[in-house]
């Protein structure tokens, strides 16, 4: 029957276009606000396993040209016009290059005891791998409770995203797509089965991937806004804000200190130093070149209602700058995170809504076509089967026969016949 192939190829386009086809993040961007994450947490970079472990900048400062303060002088270091309406893919591995490898490294993994690892969490969504896991340590569970705790524990990763916890800070501007993107990469990256098939691409502004990378990894160490910190301030251990980026570098010197690393001025000799920053080798120069264009184009902001806090809560500044630094023991307000982004739009929800409708009628009628088709074969087979009225073998019908009884009576009989029976033929004298 065509009924068939018709089901199949309407289940085949709607995974495809559902699937593979980029799905718009419809998110509004911001422009980012408030103190630094380690500032929040009262902690300085040279004390956080980054800033012990991370790959710096070249070595050989010889050969390096040093990045000196510039002005926004050129065209070419203008905002891009529209690049909120200049769309890129990002797939979910993107989306976690972005927003967490710069804590949890490439595989994951994190940094322990400072920074945990992503794997073990991740996999404890997976009915699948949480029933395996239980069978292993001899602790034998029902699919149901296995897929009760994998509920449990989605819900708590999602939440983590959402909120933050402790040590990690919370990710309120990304929208339900990039999420859902985000962490199907995840359950990829933790060898969750069955998720290659869920990876989805998401269509996002230029400005989006700035805005992205600025409030996932810059915002970290960099608060919003502040003064531009003098080279004696530098080597002391300021960490300059994004407001004042464009007074230190251009687009292209952004790039080139985000991707491979520059040496910077620093200390009351005004030397060269290899500086702090550490470099992000996986990010793309044109990605460092969107940051620049969203803090030009979206300049950072302080939080409403009440005072920007110092950046700078540092005492006792090492001869080094590599050494550690103590905190000051000042007490700075919590950060106050974003506000969640506008409800997505419900083009797809509508498009799903109206397949799943189509799906169910067209069950529906294939079931009641079915029905009546094999009611009208059934009573076409009984009929075709009823034997025709015939007679039991075991009755043998004849024709009627008359039957007259004759009248009983008394037959003559011989006397002398008759005695010779009883006296065996011997004659009576």
């Amino acid at each position: 029957m065509r009924i068939f192939p018709t089901i199949g190829a309407l289940l085949l386009s709607a995974t495809f276009v559902f699937g593979q086809e980029p799905v718009p993040a419809n998110s509004t961007v911001t422009a980012v606000t408030g103190e630094s994450w380690l500032r929040h947490l009262h902690r300085s970079f040279d004390d956080t396993s980054m800033g012990k472990t991370w790959r710096l900048g070249p070595a050989d400062l010889a050969t390096e040209p040093a990045i000196a303060p510039v002005r926004l002088s050129t065209r070419s270091d203008s905002p891009t016009k529209g690049s909120e309406a200049q769309l890129t893919r990002l797939r979910g591995s993107d989306l976690y290059r972005v927003n967490c490898r710069g804590c949890h490294g490439e595989a994951g993994l994190g940094v322990p005891p400072e920074i945990g690892s992503l794997i073990d969490p991740v996999r404890a969504t997976s009915a699948v791998l949480v029933d395996q896991r239980m069978k292993k340590i001899g602790m034998a569970m029902s699919r149901r409770e296995a897929a009760d705790i994998a509920r449990q524990s989605e819900g708590a990763l999602l939440q983590r995203l959402h909120e933050g916890g402790t040590d990690m800070p919370s990710f309120p501007y990304l929208s339900e797509a990039e999420i859902r993107s985000l962490v199907a990469y995840l359950q990829l990256l933790a060898g969750v089965p069955g998720t290659e098939k869920k990876q989805v691409e998401i269509r996002v502004s230029r400005a989006r991937v700035g805005e992205l990378i600025v409030k996932s990894t810059c915002h970290v160490c960099h608060g919003a806004t502040g003064t531009n910190p003098s080279p004696a301030e530098l080597f002391e251990g300021a960490i300059p804000a994004l407001s004042v980026l464009s007074e230190r570098v251009n687009r292209a010197q952004l790039a080139r200190k985000v991707t491979s690393g520059a040496p910077v001025v620093m200390g009351t000799a005004s030397s060269l130093y290899r500086g702090r920053m550490p470099v992000f080798d996986y990010l793309s120069e044109d990605e460092a070149a969107a940051v620049y264009e969203y803090l030009l184009e979206y300049p950072p902001t302080q939080v409403v209602g009440r005072p920007e806090p110092s950046l700078f809560g540092l005492t006792d500044p090492p001869a080094d700058p590599r050494q550690p630094r103590v905190i000051a023991s000042e007490v700075s307000p919590p950060q106050v995170p974003a506000s969640r982004p506008p409800s997505e739009s419900l083009g797809l929800p509508i498009s799903v809504g109206a397949f799943v409708i189509l799906l169910l009628v067209l069950g529906f009628w294939f079931t009641v076509h079915e029905c009546k088709r094999l009611s009208v074969e059934s009573r076409a087979r009984r009929s075709s089967h009823r034997p025709a009225a015939k007679p039991a073998p075991w009755i043998n019908l004849q024709p009627a026969v008359d039957l007259q009884p004759e009248p009983i009576g008394l037959w003559p009989v011989p006397i002398e016949n008759n005695a010779a029976d009883w006296t065996d033929g011997r004659q009576i004298s």
